[in-house]
Protein backbone atom coordinates (compact mmCIF):
# COMPACT_ATOMS: atom_id res chain seq x y z
CA UNK A 1 0.00 0.00 0.00
CA UNK A 2 1.41 3.36 -1.06
CA UNK A 3 2.32 5.72 1.76
CA UNK A 4 0.60 9.12 1.97
CA UNK A 5 4.09 10.58 2.28
CA UNK A 6 4.94 9.62 -1.32
CA UNK A 7 3.63 10.20 -4.85
CA UNK A 8 4.15 7.71 -7.66
CA UNK A 9 5.71 8.41 -11.06
CA UNK A 10 2.98 7.85 -13.69
CA UNK A 11 5.27 5.95 -16.04
CA UNK A 12 7.84 3.91 -14.05
CA UNK A 13 5.98 3.96 -10.70
CA UNK A 14 9.02 5.10 -8.71
CA UNK A 15 7.96 6.71 -5.45
CA UNK A 16 9.01 10.30 -4.75
CA UNK A 17 8.64 12.05 -1.41
CA UNK A 18 5.52 14.20 -1.36
CA UNK A 19 7.44 17.17 0.04
CA UNK A 20 10.11 16.76 -2.68
CA UNK A 21 8.32 18.81 -5.35
CA UNK A 22 10.45 21.20 -7.45
CA UNK A 23 7.83 23.85 -8.24
CA UNK A 24 4.40 24.95 -7.01
CA UNK A 25 1.70 26.61 -9.09
CA UNK A 26 -1.86 27.81 -8.53
CA UNK A 27 -4.10 27.68 -11.59
CA UNK A 28 -6.14 30.84 -12.31
CA UNK A 29 -8.73 28.58 -13.96
CA UNK A 30 -9.79 26.58 -10.91
CA UNK A 31 -7.64 27.99 -8.05
CA UNK A 32 -6.20 24.51 -7.64
CA UNK A 33 -2.69 24.29 -6.18
CA UNK A 34 -0.40 21.96 -8.12
CA UNK A 35 3.08 20.65 -7.34
CA UNK A 36 5.68 19.57 -9.92
CA UNK A 37 7.75 16.43 -9.34
CA UNK A 38 10.67 14.88 -11.20
CA UNK A 39 11.29 11.14 -11.23
CA UNK A 40 14.92 10.28 -10.37
CA UNK A 41 14.69 7.07 -12.44
CA UNK A 42 12.96 7.92 -15.75
CA UNK A 43 13.38 11.76 -15.60
CA UNK A 44 9.70 12.47 -16.30
CA UNK A 45 8.27 15.61 -14.69
CA UNK A 46 4.59 15.61 -13.71
CA UNK A 47 2.11 17.71 -11.77
CA UNK A 48 0.07 16.59 -8.78
CA UNK A 49 -2.84 16.27 -8.45
CA UNK A 50 -2.56 14.42 -11.74
CA UNK A 51 -6.21 14.66 -12.71
CA UNK A 52 -7.70 16.03 -15.92
CA UNK A 53 -10.41 18.70 -15.56
CA UNK A 54 -13.01 18.28 -18.36
CA UNK A 55 -14.53 21.70 -17.62
CA UNK A 56 -11.26 23.35 -18.63
CA UNK A 57 -11.64 22.13 -22.19
CA UNK A 58 -15.34 22.80 -22.34
CA UNK A 59 -14.69 26.45 -21.44
CA UNK A 60 -11.33 27.07 -23.08
CA UNK A 61 -10.73 24.97 -26.15
CA UNK A 62 -13.28 26.75 -28.34
CA UNK A 63 -10.92 29.72 -28.42
CA UNK A 64 -8.08 27.47 -29.55
CA UNK A 65 -10.25 25.84 -32.20
CA UNK A 66 -11.66 29.04 -33.64
CA UNK A 67 -8.85 29.35 -36.19
CA UNK A 68 -9.37 25.68 -37.13
CA UNK A 69 -13.00 26.41 -37.97
CA UNK A 70 -11.99 29.36 -40.15
CA UNK A 71 -9.54 27.19 -42.11
CA UNK A 72 -6.91 29.94 -42.18
CA UNK A 73 -3.83 27.78 -41.53
CA UNK A 74 -1.95 26.83 -44.67
CA UNK A 75 1.52 25.92 -43.37
CA UNK A 76 2.36 22.80 -41.41
CA UNK A 77 4.25 23.21 -38.16
CA UNK A 78 7.89 22.50 -37.45
CA UNK A 79 6.83 19.32 -35.62
CA UNK A 80 4.97 18.08 -38.71
CA UNK A 81 7.95 18.89 -40.94
CA UNK A 82 10.07 16.69 -38.68
CA UNK A 83 7.79 13.74 -39.51
CA UNK A 84 8.30 14.31 -43.23
CA UNK A 85 12.08 14.56 -42.66
CA UNK A 86 12.73 11.65 -40.28
CA UNK A 87 9.94 9.10 -40.74
CA UNK A 88 10.93 6.06 -42.90
CA UNK A 89 9.80 6.86 -46.43
CA UNK A 90 9.06 3.24 -47.30
CA UNK A 91 6.35 2.99 -44.62
CA UNK A 92 2.85 3.79 -45.95
CA UNK A 93 -0.64 2.40 -45.33
CA UNK A 94 -3.26 3.45 -42.80
CA UNK A 95 -2.32 6.46 -40.64
CA UNK A 96 -4.39 7.62 -37.66
CA UNK A 97 -3.80 11.12 -36.27
CA UNK A 98 -5.04 11.53 -32.67
CA UNK A 99 -6.15 15.12 -32.02
CA UNK A 100 -6.17 15.98 -35.72
CA UNK A 101 -7.58 19.51 -35.26
CA UNK A 102 -8.10 21.20 -38.63
CA UNK A 103 -6.38 18.31 -40.46
CA UNK A 104 -3.39 20.29 -41.67
CA UNK A 105 -1.03 17.37 -40.95
CA UNK A 106 -3.46 14.81 -42.42
CA UNK A 107 -3.46 16.83 -45.64
CA UNK A 108 0.33 16.43 -45.91
CA UNK A 109 0.18 12.75 -44.96
CA UNK A 110 -2.43 12.19 -47.67
CA UNK A 111 -0.16 13.90 -50.23
CA UNK A 112 2.64 11.51 -49.20
CA UNK A 113 0.58 8.41 -49.91
CA UNK A 114 -1.03 7.52 -46.59
CA UNK A 115 -4.64 6.44 -46.18
CA UNK A 116 -5.59 9.04 -43.59
CA UNK A 117 -7.82 8.63 -40.54
CA UNK A 118 -8.29 11.08 -37.69
CA UNK A 119 -10.06 11.67 -34.40
CA UNK A 120 -10.77 14.86 -32.49
CA UNK A 121 -13.29 15.72 -29.80
CA UNK A 122 -14.28 18.93 -31.67
CA UNK A 123 -17.17 18.08 -34.01
CA UNK A 124 -16.93 21.25 -36.10
CA UNK A 125 -13.23 20.69 -36.82
CA UNK A 126 -14.00 17.12 -37.87
CA UNK A 127 -16.51 18.39 -40.43
CA UNK A 128 -13.94 20.90 -41.74
CA UNK A 129 -11.41 18.07 -42.18
CA UNK A 130 -13.86 15.76 -43.93
CA UNK A 131 -14.77 18.47 -46.40
CA UNK A 132 -11.23 19.65 -47.10
CA UNK A 133 -9.74 16.16 -47.49
CA UNK A 134 -12.71 14.47 -49.14
CA UNK A 135 -12.66 11.55 -46.68
CA UNK A 136 -15.13 10.10 -44.21
CA UNK A 137 -12.57 8.43 -41.95
CA UNK A 138 -12.36 11.31 -39.46
CA UNK A 139 -14.44 10.99 -36.30
CA UNK A 140 -15.52 13.20 -33.37
CA UNK A 141 -14.48 10.66 -30.76
CA UNK A 142 -12.29 10.26 -27.72
CA UNK A 143 -9.46 7.74 -27.97
CA UNK A 144 -11.40 5.35 -25.71
CA UNK A 145 -14.44 5.52 -28.00
CA UNK A 146 -12.34 5.07 -31.12
CA UNK A 147 -10.57 2.01 -29.69
CA UNK A 148 -13.96 0.35 -29.24
CA UNK A 149 -15.02 1.42 -32.75
CA UNK A 150 -11.78 0.09 -34.29
CA UNK A 151 -12.15 -3.21 -32.43
CA UNK A 152 -15.69 -3.66 -33.74
CA UNK A 153 -14.57 -2.86 -37.30
CA UNK A 154 -11.37 -4.93 -36.96
CA UNK A 155 -9.23 -1.96 -38.06
CA UNK A 156 -5.50 -1.69 -37.30
CA UNK A 157 -3.03 0.99 -38.34
CA UNK A 158 0.46 1.07 -39.79
CA UNK A 159 1.13 4.43 -38.15
CA UNK A 160 -0.48 6.31 -35.26
CA UNK A 161 0.55 9.95 -34.79
CA UNK A 162 -0.15 12.33 -31.91
CA UNK A 163 1.31 15.83 -32.05
CA UNK A 164 1.15 17.90 -28.84
CA UNK A 165 -1.13 15.34 -27.17
CA UNK A 166 1.03 13.32 -24.77
CA UNK A 167 1.66 16.21 -22.35
CA UNK A 168 -2.09 16.51 -21.66
CA UNK A 169 -2.49 12.96 -20.35
CA UNK A 170 -3.32 12.21 -16.72
CA UNK A 171 -3.17 8.44 -17.37
CA UNK A 172 -0.01 8.21 -19.44
CA UNK A 173 0.44 4.44 -19.45
CA UNK A 174 -3.23 3.87 -20.25
CA UNK A 175 -3.05 6.29 -23.20
CA UNK A 176 0.01 4.57 -24.68
CA UNK A 177 -1.47 1.10 -24.16
CA UNK A 178 -4.57 2.16 -26.11
CA UNK A 179 -2.33 3.47 -28.89
CA UNK A 180 -0.51 0.12 -28.96
CA UNK A 181 -3.85 -1.70 -29.31
CA UNK A 182 -4.54 0.21 -32.53
CA UNK A 183 -1.24 -0.71 -34.22
CA UNK A 184 -0.51 -3.57 -36.56
CA UNK A 185 2.37 -5.84 -35.55
CA UNK A 186 5.54 -3.81 -36.00
CA UNK A 187 3.54 -0.61 -36.49
CA UNK A 188 4.94 2.86 -35.81
CA UNK A 189 4.09 5.85 -33.66
CA UNK A 190 5.26 9.42 -34.26
CA UNK A 191 4.52 12.83 -32.83
CA UNK A 192 5.81 15.67 -30.71
CA UNK A 193 5.72 17.17 -27.22
CA UNK A 194 6.94 20.50 -25.83
CA UNK A 195 10.65 20.45 -25.02
CA UNK A 196 11.02 21.45 -21.38
CA UNK A 197 14.65 22.47 -22.11
CA UNK A 198 13.70 24.79 -24.97
CA UNK A 199 15.01 28.30 -25.44
CA UNK A 200 12.82 30.92 -23.72
CA UNK A 201 11.02 28.33 -21.61
CA UNK A 202 10.98 30.89 -18.79
CA UNK A 203 9.08 33.31 -21.08
CA UNK A 204 6.45 30.67 -21.82
CA UNK A 205 6.10 29.81 -18.15
CA UNK A 206 5.88 33.45 -17.04
CA UNK A 207 3.44 34.85 -19.60
CA UNK A 208 1.38 31.83 -20.66
CA UNK A 209 -0.62 29.29 -18.66
CA UNK A 210 -0.50 26.80 -21.54
CA UNK A 211 2.35 24.68 -20.19
CA UNK A 212 0.75 24.36 -16.77
CA UNK A 213 -2.13 22.26 -15.41
CA UNK A 214 -4.96 21.73 -15.96
CA UNK A 215 -3.80 22.09 -19.59
CA UNK A 216 -0.43 20.29 -19.54
CA UNK A 217 0.34 17.75 -16.83
CA UNK A 218 3.64 16.32 -18.11
CA UNK A 219 6.99 17.85 -19.04
CA UNK A 220 9.50 15.93 -21.13
CA UNK A 221 13.21 16.13 -21.76
CA UNK A 222 14.78 14.01 -24.50
CA UNK A 223 15.81 11.40 -21.93
CA UNK A 224 12.41 11.34 -20.21
CA UNK A 225 10.61 10.82 -23.52
CA UNK A 226 12.97 8.02 -24.59
CA UNK A 227 12.51 6.29 -21.24
CA UNK A 228 8.72 6.65 -21.39
CA UNK A 229 8.40 5.03 -24.81
CA UNK A 230 10.80 2.19 -24.01
CA UNK A 231 9.12 1.41 -20.68
CA UNK A 232 5.73 0.82 -22.32
CA UNK A 233 7.04 -1.53 -25.00
CA UNK A 234 8.30 0.47 -27.98
CA UNK A 235 11.60 -0.21 -29.75
CA UNK A 236 13.68 1.71 -32.31
CA UNK A 237 12.93 4.79 -30.23
CA UNK A 238 14.24 8.02 -31.79
CA UNK A 239 13.81 11.45 -30.19
CA UNK A 240 15.01 14.60 -31.95
CA UNK A 241 15.60 17.95 -30.28
CA UNK A 242 14.43 20.37 -32.96
CA UNK A 243 16.12 23.72 -33.51
CA UNK A 244 14.47 26.92 -32.33
CA UNK A 245 12.91 28.60 -35.42
CA UNK A 246 14.58 31.93 -36.28
CA UNK A 247 11.25 33.46 -37.30
CA UNK A 248 9.94 33.02 -33.75
CA UNK A 249 12.80 34.95 -32.12
CA UNK A 250 11.28 38.47 -32.35
CA UNK A 251 8.03 37.41 -30.65
CA UNK A 252 9.85 35.75 -27.74
CA UNK A 253 12.38 38.56 -27.32
CA UNK A 254 9.47 41.02 -27.31
CA UNK A 255 7.94 39.14 -24.37
CA UNK A 256 11.28 38.91 -22.59
CA UNK A 257 11.98 42.66 -22.95
CA UNK A 258 8.52 44.27 -22.86
CA UNK A 259 6.35 41.70 -21.10
CA UNK A 260 2.79 41.08 -22.31
CA UNK A 261 1.66 44.72 -22.78
CA UNK A 262 2.34 44.86 -26.53
CA UNK A 263 0.62 41.52 -26.97
CA UNK A 264 -2.52 42.85 -25.28
CA UNK A 265 -2.52 45.83 -27.66
CA UNK A 266 -2.23 43.48 -30.65
CA UNK A 267 -5.17 41.41 -29.44
CA UNK A 268 -7.28 44.58 -29.06
CA UNK A 269 -6.43 45.67 -32.63
CA UNK A 270 -7.07 42.18 -33.99
CA UNK A 271 -10.42 42.14 -32.20
CA UNK A 272 -11.42 45.42 -33.83
CA UNK A 273 -10.32 44.19 -37.22
CA UNK A 274 -12.08 40.84 -37.02
CA UNK A 275 -15.05 41.81 -34.83
CA UNK A 276 -14.45 38.54 -33.03
CA UNK A 277 -12.49 38.47 -29.80
CA UNK A 278 -12.12 34.69 -29.68
CA UNK A 279 -10.67 34.68 -33.17
CA UNK A 280 -8.40 37.60 -32.22
CA UNK A 281 -6.86 35.46 -29.49
CA UNK A 282 -6.36 32.51 -31.82
CA UNK A 283 -5.29 33.86 -35.23
CA UNK A 284 -1.83 35.08 -36.24
CA UNK A 285 -1.38 38.55 -37.75
CA UNK A 286 -0.17 37.12 -41.08
CA UNK A 287 -3.35 35.03 -41.40
CA UNK A 288 -5.77 37.91 -40.78
CA UNK A 289 -5.93 39.10 -44.38
CA UNK A 290 -7.54 35.77 -45.32
CA UNK A 291 -10.47 36.65 -43.08
CA UNK A 292 -10.80 40.43 -43.11
CA UNK A 293 -8.10 42.72 -44.65
CA UNK A 294 -9.18 45.84 -42.72
CA UNK A 295 -7.10 48.97 -41.92
CA UNK A 296 -6.34 47.48 -38.51
CA UNK A 297 -4.62 44.59 -40.26
CA UNK A 298 -2.33 47.00 -42.11
CA UNK A 299 -1.51 48.77 -38.82
CA UNK A 300 -0.63 45.44 -37.22
CA UNK A 301 1.62 44.51 -40.13
CA UNK A 302 3.45 47.85 -39.80
CA UNK A 303 3.85 47.33 -36.05
CA UNK A 304 5.20 43.84 -36.60
CA UNK A 305 7.69 45.10 -39.18
CA UNK A 306 8.84 47.88 -36.84
CA UNK A 307 9.23 45.41 -33.97
CA UNK A 308 11.33 43.06 -36.09
CA UNK A 309 13.70 45.86 -37.11
CA UNK A 310 13.94 47.19 -33.55
CA UNK A 311 14.78 43.77 -32.12
CA UNK A 312 17.02 42.61 -34.97
CA UNK A 313 20.31 43.18 -33.06
CA UNK A 314 19.02 41.03 -30.19
CA UNK A 315 17.97 38.25 -32.55
CA UNK A 316 21.57 38.12 -33.76
CA UNK A 317 22.74 37.69 -30.17
CA UNK A 318 20.53 34.59 -29.82
CA UNK A 319 21.35 33.07 -33.21
CA UNK A 320 24.05 30.76 -31.83
CA UNK A 321 21.67 29.32 -29.18
CA UNK A 322 19.08 27.85 -31.56
CA UNK A 323 20.56 24.38 -32.17
CA UNK A 324 18.53 21.71 -30.37
CA UNK A 325 16.72 24.31 -28.24
CA UNK A 326 13.47 24.34 -30.19
CA UNK A 327 9.91 24.34 -28.94
CA UNK A 328 9.33 20.68 -29.79
CA UNK A 329 10.78 17.24 -29.26
CA UNK A 330 9.87 15.03 -32.21
CA UNK A 331 9.67 11.26 -31.61
CA UNK A 332 9.09 8.08 -33.55
CA UNK A 333 9.20 4.45 -32.46
CA UNK A 334 8.08 0.97 -33.43
CA UNK A 335 5.83 -1.43 -31.58
CA UNK A 336 8.08 -4.08 -30.07
CA UNK A 337 7.31 -7.55 -31.39
CA UNK A 338 6.28 -9.95 -28.63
Amino acid sequence: MKSNSYVECPICRTEVKKDGFIEAYESPFNNQKYELYECPECELQWWEPLRMVPEFYENDVFNLYTSFHEGVRTKIGQNHKAFLKYFPGKIKGKLLDIGCGDGIFLREAQKHGFEVWGIDFDKKSVEVVKKSLGVETVYPMSLEEFCEFAKEKNVKFDVVTFFEVLEHQDKLRNFLEMVKSLLKEGGYIAGSVPNRERLFSEVDWKYFNGDYPPHHFLRFSKGALENTLKLVGFSNVEVYKLDFPKEELPAYIEKKVFGSGIDRLKVILKGKALQNQKLANAVKVEDMDKINPSPYYRILKLLKGFRNKLLFPMTLAYSYKLKGRGIYLYFQARLRNV
